[in-house]
């Protein structure tokens, strides 16, 4: 898609410059340019709801931290271990780690990390999480109630339910809000169903 907005940019801007248009038109142009591609690019992580284009996006994408997510989300967990090693952005690094942390059930691992981190509604639904399951009631409804993101919200209400064993209610429940999903959120909710659906 990247390249249909290139060839754009190419023959509009030789129309232009045929045509003696003035300068804060090709400044312009420039400028749309660049939010074209900064849209292309970021669609489908948050707004395309086709799961399976948003999977085939993970698998072709050239950039460390999308591959480790669909190997974590797709793969075997030491084929996401091997795409973690390859991330070199420290943040996007440090979100893969606990990720991971929670997934092997690393608890300790993973409240460490987390305790370093700048607060995020990423790192406070998985510092809820953790406390979640130590049973630090008392912490985890302040991280709950800090979180801005209702989505995350949702999931660990699902959570809770899943815990007192209303699994069919907190199916439902995910069920109803993967019909309002995009992207990468679109892509953790199944999987999270999917583990839910095998749990006791």
């Amino acid at each position: 898609m990247i390249w249909i907005i290139y060839l754009i940019l190419f023959i509009l801007s030789f129309t232009l410059s045929v045509l003696g248009a003035q300068t804060w038109v090709f400044v312009t142009l420039l400028v749309l340019f660049v939010a074209g591609t900064f849209l292309a690019l970021l669609y489908p992580l948050i707004w395309q709801k086709d799961a399976e284009k948003v999977k085939r996006y993970l698998l072709k994408s050239k950039q460390p931290y999308h591959r480790f997510l669909y190997a974590f989300l797709y793969e075997e967990e030491r084929e996401a271990e091997t795409r973690l090693t390859k991330i070199k952005q420290a943040q996007a690094k440090k979100y893969a780690e606990i990720m991971l942390y929670t997934q092997q059930e690393r608890w300790d691992d993973a409240k460490e990390l987390l305790k370093n981190m700048k607060k995020s509604d990423l790192t406070l639904y998985y510092s809820a999480i953790v406390a979640m399951e130590e049973g630090r009631q008392a912490d985890y409804e302040q991280h709950k109630n800090q979180l801005k993101d209702p989505h995350y919200v949702t999931w660990l209400t699902v959570e809770e339910l899943r815990r007192k064993g209303n699994k069919n209610e907190a199916l439902t429940i995910l069920e109803n809000q993967i019909n309002t999903l995009g992207g990468l959120k679109l892509l953790s909710a199944l999987h999270y169903k999917n583990k839910l659906q095998h749990s006791n």
